[in-house]
This record gives structure tokens, sequence and C-alpha cells, in this order.
């Protein structure tokens, strides 16, 4: 029997460059899903309207101390916030996009839902989640 593992790497690299040439920032940062995910690992991607209230992705089937988490504004007239755990974590221009991993219940509350807000009008936006390592830090699973 052959046993199936996932990894996934997400990186970048961002500089701050004068007018001169000379550098004045640099940021590399750089996300590797591990193999020692929970057992119900899960990795699902989709589209969603972004409501004027919060619209839910729902995240319950994931784990809640970490999920790698990738939300594209993909519209192109309004900005689109980003919530977990009903605080804002980003706000989406219109084409922007946001990645990071998320703590979605930082408040021990058993939420498990990550939230977009459009300001003004539905949104569309992409997204894609993925469950990381099981920290242990929330144990309300």
């Amino acid at each position: 029997m052959a046993t199936q593992s996932l990894s996934i790497t997400a990186s970048g690299s961002f500089s701050l460059v004068d007018s001169e040439g000379v550098t004045v920032f640099s940021f590399s940062p750089s996300f590797t899903t591990a193999a020692e995910v929970t057992d119900s690992t899960q990795m699902h991607t989709g589209e969603i309207l972004a409501g004027t209230s919060a619209t839910t992705i729902n995240t319950a089937h994931n784990n809640k101390d970490l999920i790698y988490t990738f939300v594209k504004n993909v519209d192109t007239d309004y900005v689109v916030t980003v919530q977990a755990d009903g605080d804002d974590i980003a706000d989406l221009a219109p084409g922007h996009c946001f990645f990071s991993p998320v703590h979605i219940d930082g408040a021990g509350d058993a939420s498990n839902n990550l939230d977009l807000d459009a300001a003004t009008a539905a949104q569309k936006c992409q997204y894609l989640i993925c469950d990381g390592k099981d920290t242990g830090i929330n144990t309300d699973d």
C-alpha cells in the first residue's frame, strides 16, 4: 500500500531600491507545509462572491491551528477585506492577492471560518486553503 503525502512551497522576494540603485530593504519569505498535518488533511479551492456583510469560506474541516491561505480579489472595482476570527488581516485592492499562514482560531472560541467582506458591492474572489502542521495551540478540536 502506498502512502500519499503533500508538500506545498510558496516563496517570494521583495526589494526596495532607492533612485541610485542601492538596496534599502530586502525580504524573501518562504513557507512550506509539513508532512505532519492533521488526520483530516484538507486542501480546497474555489471562487466566492464577497458580500457587503461577511461572506464565509468555511474551514470547519481544516486544522484551526494553521492553514495556508491564498485569496485573490479578481474583481476590478472595490476592495475586499480578509478576516480571520473576526480580525481584519488584509485589505485587497482590485487584482491584489494575499498569502499567509493563518491561525484561524486565535481566540480559542472554536471559530473555524475565514471571512471576506466587500464594503460596497459583491466582489469575486478566488481562494486556496491548505492545512498546515497541527501545532497543538488549540486543543478544542
